[in-house]
């Protein structure tokens, strides 16, 4: 249906391995959306979109082998690209592992996007990782109020069984990471958004050593 979604065309086109998906409104087409279309929108993270044409084309043939090809270039780009923020978290953070880094990225990450309006939280979130997104995108639409620093501390001590001086470093870490991984324009566009106390999450290392000295 013409007022269907753009994840349910990408459904129907994993589903169907196909690349463009009729529009109908009463039984009458009245367009065509592709897989072209939805890449240039940037409807749904690249390996997502990736795993569209490899679905329609398979593993048969030349020509499959050059897209698979090709395909398998992109994820291994989206891969690396969060494995360094993932790294990066890991070590300046103190973390004990991997895992315990892509824990915090989503809590504080999460709760920023939920603290934001939805137009704001879209812009931000197109520019994160790829493979960070779907986890973003499930969330609940903001502005969530509630959302506080000591919430967000709170979360992670939770979920890290770590104390509250740990807890902000982690805050402060990952916050410094994503200014580094977004545009200028976008991390003043959502500090513009946030209390005073959120704001600090995005200043960078040597302002918060000045801050804390």
């Amino acid at each position: 249906s013409s007022t269907d979604s753009q994840s349910d065309a990408i459904r129907l086109m994993q589903e169907r391995n196909i690349r463009r998906v009729p529009l109908v409104d009463e039984g009458r087409i009245v367009g065509i959306v592709t897989l072209d279309d939805l890449l240039l929108d940037e409807a749904a993270p690249l390996d997502q979109l990736a795993a569209v044409v490899e679905a329609q084309l398979g593993a048969g043939g030349p020509t499959g082998s050059l897209h698979s090809s090709v395909t398998r270039r992109s994820a291994a780009r989206a891969q690396s690209t969060y494995g360094r923020m993932l790294n990066q978290v890991w070590a300046d953070a103190d973390l004990e592992t991997s895992e315990r880094a892509a824990t915090a990225i989503e809590v504080v990450v999460g709760a920023i996007v939920q603290r934001l309006t939805p137009g704001e939280a879209k812009d931000l979130i197109s520019q994160l990782p790829s493979l960070l997104q779907p986890t973003l995108w499930a969330l609940p639409p903001g502005p969530n109020k509630a959302i506080t620093r000591q919430s967000i501390e709170t979360e992670l001590q939770t979920q890290l069984g770590t104390d509250q001086p740990h807890a902000w470093q982690i805050m402060a870490v990952v916050g410094n990471i994503v200014a580094q991984s977004v545009s200028p324009g976008q991390i003043e566009d959502v500090q513009g958004q946030l209390p005073e106390e959120l704001r600090d999450i995005f200043a960078s290392r040597e302002e918060l050593e000045t801050s804390t000295a």
